[in-house]
């Protein structure tokens, strides 16, 4: 019901488009008998597109250096993008929900899109040649959502082909709902490039004159049925990181500050003995406190001896540090100035022995002996998130307002996320106000994103701080960016993450490393909102 009103609107919307409303007064209302021409031109037009997408195969990618490293032309990046962005551009009334898988060195790709539902398609349709109106049945609107299917799949083969004259083959499916395996292919179309400039693209060229009832493109499709392979890229590609035992190019390994793929593993085994302990220590510290206690700190002692060794041991410069996810490993580089340093991975029970320390020593509100604690744990996670806050947190009890500020605004060169972005200004906001930094403050409250965990806090310190200060309306967005320009800050994430996600996500890519790569293009599709970067994301899963 839900795909059939979206396409109800978008059919809508395709009128006003026609007939130009809102661009100028209309200078007579249009006729029904005319809207229900151009509703049905829609439909039959879907492959217009087919010769000016092919024609775009020599154009410019805008996605080819998002950051500041250039994608290798025809490569996996260049390809997928140019996919994505030719897709996302298409003017299909339907709702397109695709997937797509490419092997660029094999020269294939393999799209598969939704099928259309039949209550998406017209009731009734107007006969201009008879002056007519006919009623539309089920089973011919049925037809006209298998044609409009195919007229779909004949132009997502051209987007394959336009993606890169490297793309000399593409399989097109249609899926189905299914309640058993979440959907189920309908029909699958293989076409070869030469054959499908020769043969398909006159077609497309005429189909939008052809009556949908007699289906002219699923009849002509039918001599391209074929089966598809199960998958058509190596499965190396997909290989999570510990399980990853290739070497990185050069460029990289200084980037991300490794050698091999597994170094960049950031999760735990799961059978791993100190989680256990950890786990075992928890249970415990319910019925003995002091106990628990003991235990943690043995067992930190014994893994700084572990880390200790590693370190010995490298052949390197290396640093040990925490990284409570993959996004977290791949910025943390940008704490580093020397590519030479390689990081060696932190035991996930090593962290959370030291969190609980902290948690123990703030629980009893002795925060003076939990401030050294916080400080180790701060320097074990440099990059999390998790542990900056930690140490403001006790930074505030003992009200050392000069040290949360140095601490935040070390948070905010590596943020990427809206909630932490946002904890972090208001953070700041409150130790600028108690360090006599008033404009300061004001402008990092007014910077807290609304909606955020602690946006009506900051909204409700910041009308505070406006009655102290006699102000009686905040300081607009831009005014607010400008005053913490002044002071040396840079509205986050800054340049410098961006730009190492967006570098790693395209030599990722480009590599054939593609879960290391999708957490990256996830957080710039978090960060842009650009559908591009996630019908990317989903092609590399």
């Amino acid at each position: 019901m839900l795909l059939a009103i979206e396409c109800r609107l978008n059919r809508l919307s395709g009128i006003l488009e026609r007939i130009g409303a809102g661009l100028a007064p209309a200078a007579s209302s249009p006729s029904l008998e005319g809207c229900a021409l151009f509703d049905a031109w829609h439909i039959a037009k879907t492959t217009n597109d087919v010769p000016r997408l092919l024609d775009t195969a020599s154009s410019d990618n805008p996605w080819a250096k998002p950051g500041t490293v250039s994608c290798q032309p025809g490569g996996e990046w260049d390809v997928r993008t140019r996919f994505a962005r030719i897709v996302e551009a298409l003017n299909v009334v339907t709702r397109l929900d695709y997937t797509y898988r490419a092997n660029v060195a094999e020269g294939i790709m393999l799209v598969r899109f939704g099928q259309s539902v039949v209550d998406a398609m017209l009731q009734r349709e107007y006969d201009a040649q008879d002056d007519a109106w006919r009623e539309l049945d089920e089973d011919t609107r049925a037809i006209w959502a298998a044609e409009h299917d195919a007229r779909v799949a004949l132009t997502l083969a051209a987007a394959c082909f336009a993606a890169g004259t490297c793309i000399t083959r593409c399989y097109v499916q249609i899926a189905a709902p299914d309640s058993e395996q979440g959907e189920r292919v309908v029909a699958t179309y293989f076409f070869g490039r030469a054959a499908y400039l020769a043969d398909c693209v006159p077609v497309a060229k005429d189909l939008e004159s052809m009556d949908m009832d007699d289906m002219p493109c699923k009849r002509v499709l039918e001599a391209y049925e074929s089966t598809a392979p199960e998958t058509i890229e190596p499965a190396e590609v997909h290989a999570r990181p510990r399980d990853d035992h290739r070497t990185l190019p050069p460029a990289l390994r200084d980037l991300l500050l490794a050698d091999t793929a597994d170094e960049l593993e950031v999760m735990e085994e799961d059978d791993d003995p100190y989680v256990a302990r950890v786990v075992e220590l928890r249970e415990q510290a319910k019925v003995d406190r002091t106990g628990a206690f003991e235990g943690f700190s043995r067992l930190v002692e014994e893994l700084e001896a572990k880390c200790t060794v590693a370190e010995l041991l490298a052949t390197g410069p290396v640093q040990t540090q925490f990284c409570d996810n993959q996004l977290v490993r791949m910025v943390l580089p940008v704490l580093e100035e020397d590519d030479s340093v390689r990081i060696l991975r932190a035991p996930d029970a090593l962290y959370f022995a030291q969190h609980e320390i902290c948690s123990f020593y703030a629980e009893q509100e002795d925060f003076e002996r939990a401030l050294p604690e916080v400080r180790h744990l701060y320097d074990l996670a440099r990059s999390s998130m998790q542990s900056h806050f930690a140490l403001i947190n006790v930074l505030a009890r003992l009200e050392r307002f000069d040290e949360i500020i140095e601490v935040a605004r070390h948070g905010l060169r590596i943020a990427s996320d809206r909630s932490a972005i946002g904890y972090l200004f208001y953070r700041l906001a409150f130790a600028y106000w108690n360090c006599d930094q008033l404009d300061l403050a004001l402008a990092c409250y007014r910077l807290v994103p609304r909606g955020e965990e602690s946006g009506s806090s900051a909204l409700e310190e910041m009308q505070g701080l406006m009655n102290e200060m006699g102000v009686s309306e905040p300081p607009t967005f831009e005014e607010a960016v400008e005053t913490i320009h002044k002071a040396g800050l840079e509205l986050p994430p800054v340049s410098a993450v961006t730009n190492q996600l967006a570098d790693a996500a395209v030599q990722l890519v480009d590599n054939g490393f593609f879960f290391l790569a999708r957490g990256c293009i996830f957080q710039m599709w978090r960060t842009m909102g650009n559908d591009e970067l996630g019908s990317l994301n989903r092609s590399l899963g």
